[in-house]
């Protein structure tokens, strides 16, 4: 029983590949389809990133460093 299984699935799989292939060959996609999904694919991207770069606050210069030691010369 499980061969049938994989046996259908393997069937399946094979012949959605020659639909898509046929799919494919039948509508080509054009150069100037591909250039406008990259342009909007790149404007989404940089969309992000400005947004992603604009919550998060910039890093404090100080904040990591710890406790400033004393000045010399301000000493008692």
């Amino acid at each position: 029983m499980p061969n049938q299984n994989t046996d259908a699935e393997a069937a399946l799989q094979k012949l959605g590949h020659r639909v898509r292939l046929g799919w494919a060959k039948k509508h080509p996609v054009s150069d100037k389809s591909l250039e406008s999904v990259k342009n909007t694919v790149r404007e989404q991207w940089e969309q992000e990133q400005t947004a992603s770069r604009a919550s998060k606050p910039a890093p404090s210069p100080d904040k990591d460093r710890g406790p400033k030691p004393p000045e010399p010369g301000l000493e008692p």
